[in-house]
Formats: C-alpha cells, sequence, structure tokens
C-alpha cells in the first residue's frame, strides 16, 4: 500500500526537527560566541593563561564537568522515575541538550524544553513541571550556603553596606529556612491548586535532590579551586569558599543569559575578590574557564546530540 503524501511530508518533518534544532542553536552559538565582541576581548586575556596549563590538567577540569553533569542527570532520573522512567544515559543525554536551549535563553529557562525532548509525548508537561524540583534543591544549597557566608564576609564590601544590602544579610538565612520547610513540606491541595498534589514528590526523594545538588556545588567550588590552583593564586581555602558562595548566590538573583552570564560573573567575581586578590586578568581568565568548561562546551555537545532527535508519535 503506497504512503500517503500527507504521510511522507509527516514522515519529513519528524526525522528532519532535529536537524532543524541543531541549526538553530548552532546559529545561536556562533552569534552569541564567536561574533561576540565581549568574548573576543576575553580570547586575549585568555590566550596568557591557557599555555601554561598542561594536558592532565585540562582532563582533571573536564572530569569535573562530567561529574557536575552526571550528578544533575541522576536528579533528573529521580524526578521523572515514577511517570517516566529513563536511563542514566538518557537522562546524561537530556541535561546536555537542555545545556543547549539554555545557552541563549534569560535565567536558562530553556533548559526546560530542551530536557523534555526526549521524554514520551504524554509525559512532556509532567517532566517540565517535576524538574521544577530539581532547579528549586539547588536554589535552595545555593541560597542556604551562600546567606551564610554573606553574613560572614559582608564587612569585606563597602559597596554592600546599604540599607538593602544590609536588610538582605539579614533576611537571607530567614528567607533560606523558610524557603526549606517549604521545600520539604507536604499537603493535599484543593481547587485550582490541586495541579500540585500530581507533581508533588516523596520527601525521601526531596533529600536525595539536596545530597545530589549539595555534591553538585561542591564540584562548583572545587573546579574554580583547581583553576586557582593552576593559576597560582595565593588565596586562602575559606576565603575563596566564601567569595565563590556569595557569587553563586547573586548570580541565582541576576536576571542573564548564558554569554552576558560569562560577563557578569567575571566582573563580580572581581568585585567579590577585590579586597583578597588584586590581579583581575587572572579573575577573568578563571571565570571564563569556568564558564567555558561548564556551559559553552556542554552546549555544543547538546548541539550535536539534537541531530538524532525526531519528533515522537
Amino acid at each position: 500500500m503506497l504512503k500517503s503524501p500527507v504521510y511522507k511530508v509527516s514522515s519529513i518533518v519528524k526525522n528532519s526537527v532535529g536537524l532543524l534544532l541543531f541549526l538553530v542553536c548552532s546559529i545561536a552559538i556562533y552569534n552569541k560566541v564567536l561574533a561576540n565582541e565581549d568574548w573576543n576581548n576575553l580570547q586575549q586575556v585568555l590566550a596568557s593563561q591557557l599555555g601554561a596549563i598542561h594536558i592532565w590538567e585540562w582532563l582533571v577540569l573536564f572530569f569535573l564537568m562530567f561529574a557536575n553533569l552526571l550528578a544533575e542527570s541522576i536528579k533528573w532520573k529521580l524526578v521523572v522515575a515514577t511517570n517516566n522512567p529513563i536511563g542514566i544515559l538518557a537522562a546524561l543525554k537530556s541535561v546536555f541538550v537542555g545545556q543547549a536551549f539554555a545557552f541563549f535563553t534569560p535565567n536558562r529557562i530553556g533548559e526546560y524544553a530542551g530536557r523534555t525532548l526526549f521524554l514520551s509525548s504524554g509525559n512532556k508537561l509532567m517532566g517540565l513541571a517535576q524538574m521544577a524540583w530539581t532547579s528549586y534543591a539547588q536554589l535552595l544549597i545555593t541560597i542556604c550556603i551562600g546567606s551564610v557566608a554573606l553574613f560572614i564576609n559582608i564587612s569585606h564590601y563597602p559597596w554592600m553596606h546599604s540599607i538593602s544590602m544590609i536588610g538582605v544579610q539579614l533576611l537571607s538565612p530567614l528567607f533560606a529556612l523558610f524557603a526549606l520547610v517549604f521545600y520539604l513540606y507536604q499537603s493535599t491541595w484543593k481547587g485550582w491548586l490541586r495541579f500540585f498534589n500530581v507533581i508533588q514528590i516523596s520527601n525521601p526523594i526531596k533529600f536525595k535532590l539536596l545530597g545530589w545538588s549539595l555534591l553538585r556545588y561542591f564540584i562548583f567550588i572545587g573546579q574554580y579551586f583547581w583553576v586557582a590552583y593552576l593559576f597560582q593564586m595565593q588565596v586562602p581555602f575559606t576565603t575563596i569558599f566564601l567569595s565563590l558562595s556569595i557569587l553563586f548566590l547573586l548570580l541565582s538573583i541576576l536576571p542573564t543569559i548564558s554569554i552576558t552570564e560569562l560577563v557578569v560573573r567575571g566582573q563580580l567575581l572581581i568585585m567579590i575578590l577585590a579586597p583578597f586578590y588584586t590581579n583581575k586578568i587572572t579573575i577573568v581568565a578563571l571565570s571564563s574557564i569556568i564558564w567555558s568548561v561548564n556551559f559553552l562546551i556542554p552546549s555544543i555537545i547538546g548541539t550535536i546530540l539534537l541531530l538524532g532527535y525526531r519528533i515522537k508519535k
């Protein structure tokens, strides 16, 4: 029996969507990076630092990148297990593709759409809602540790000594406590809020998400420590830890897209480390390498993985 023209067109569209998404993401990455003036200026800064890094030292950094994404993949696998069980490789692939979508969307919101591409059709909306738990757990860790670090270190930052920043310093620990209680709160919602009953997950899974989020947090810290060590930055361990915790806290509340995050991250780190370290070139190089390893390279890998994607029935 001959296939109808409509079926043929539908089949072509389904099998071509991966190529179309690949092209869209590729063009976006080119426009945001290779054709971006800020990135081109940073290349000159990076060139003076990268030559001294050995291959095995790069391998350690890429291992940390993979460990970071693997931890996030396990979180993703945990939250969708009840409705859409997936293997760890499928989860890892989803995370890479999510990175590609997040690269050019405000506050990385495109990551949600990218993650759900590989879920079955009937579970995409549910997966979209459940992914909020993975983000919430990571944000909770960032707020809790960052607010404590800000409380301890704020005296070193005169530019934060305003009424509003003092308010943030005092209220952020309370907000972190409230966010934790709300995260663990279990209830049966009624009326138009009953949708939350469907996407609710058990507290044991929530604790697992917090554990993996904490691990990811320390992997992020470890990446910065490793590059700081390679650049021979003479800054005490506790100082870097507190400074990075404040950096992560500020980045979590600032509206950015990935490419502007590169610039914002560098400038914030300069301001936060200023009382302890004054070599701006090294700080910018440190921030740029971490951004490239954690966001640019995974986005490129995710874009390539899109070539194998097709619309599912």
